[in-house]
């Protein structure tokens, strides 16, 4: 399955505490990092990763959770 923003924020969105939380690429520290919602709060919403498929889908999905500091309800 190739991995997608678009796939990645779908099954966010899902969740009502995760719904306004989007996957943005910084070319400046050229990584991917969460932006709003309460992402501001999160200790960090930069993911050290350089590119979406060193991720699967799901992976990104619990970083997400693991840096909101958040159980995932599937």
């Amino acid at each position: 399955m190739k991995v997608t923003k678009k796939k990645i924020e779908a099954i966010l969105q899902q969740d009502e505490r995760m719904k306004w939380v989007t996957l943005w690429y910084d070319r400046a520290a050229k990584q991917w990092i969460f932006t709003g919602g309460d992402s501001v709060m999160w200790e960090s919403s930069g993911t050290g990763v350089f590119r979406l498929d060193m991720l699967s889908v799901e992976e990104w999905v619990d970083y997400a959770y693991q840096l909101a500091g958040r159980e995932r309800n599937e």
